[in-house]
Order: structure tokens, then sequence, then C-alpha cells
């Protein structure tokens, strides 16, 4: 039943992060496709894109995961040191979708600088 619970603390932690980074990436993200007239149209499909590709970075992590505890080892402080080191790799997840993200920003608007129109 431990097991249960931390897998589940896990799943829970792991959304929280992912609906942190977003809410805190989208409006800056909004704003900077908003500049080049040729990103414009395209703004929603690169927010929902950046929501949809964190989201599934993060929680691919949280399914991967193996058993959280074994039967010997249901105590709890064990099933806790198990949730933060699988936390370790969520944020790991997080920091290569979300740098991966910034290269295909800083790629698009190398290409398309020239066309800033404001």
């Amino acid at each position: 039943m431990v097991a249960l619970i931390v897998w589940i603390a896990l799943i829970l932690l792991a959304g929280g992060i992912c609906v942190a980074v977003i809410f805190l990436i989208r409006k800056p993200m909004s704003e900077l496709l908003k500049v080049n007239s040729y990103l414009h149209p395209a703004r929603n499909f690169y927010l929902r894109s950046f929501t949809l590709v964190i989201s599934l970075a993060t929680l691919g992590v949280v399914v991967s995961t193996g058993k959280p505890c074994s039967k010997q080892s249901e105590n709890f402080i064990q099933c806790l040191w198990w949730l933060a080191d699988n936390l370790d790799s969520v944020f790991i997840s997080a920091l290569l979708t979300l740098g991966g993200y910034a290269l295909l920003m800083t790629v698009l608007f190398a290409a398309l600088g020239r066309y800033h129109d404001e």
C-alpha cells in the first residue's frame, strides 16, 4: 500500500512540475512569438506543442520507473528516498526538453531574424 501511495505522489509531483514549467514559460514564449510576423500565425501551434512535449517527457519518466518499494523494505523513509531519486529524473527530463525547445526557438529566430517587424 505504501508503494502505491509513493508512486501516486511521484505522479502528482511530476504533474506539478510540468504545470509550473508550462505556466512560467507560456506567456514569455507567446510574447516572443508575436514579435515576428512569420511566426505569429503558428504561435498557438508552438505553445500547444511545447505543452504536449514537456508533459509527455516528464510523465514518460514516471511511467518508466520501476517498482517503488519491495515487500521487505516497505518503511516510509526508503520509499521517500526512492521518490527523491526519481524526481531527479523528472527534473532532468524537463530540463532537457526545455533546452531542446529553446534551441528550436533560437534556430527559428536566427533563420527568420531578418523578418523582424517591430
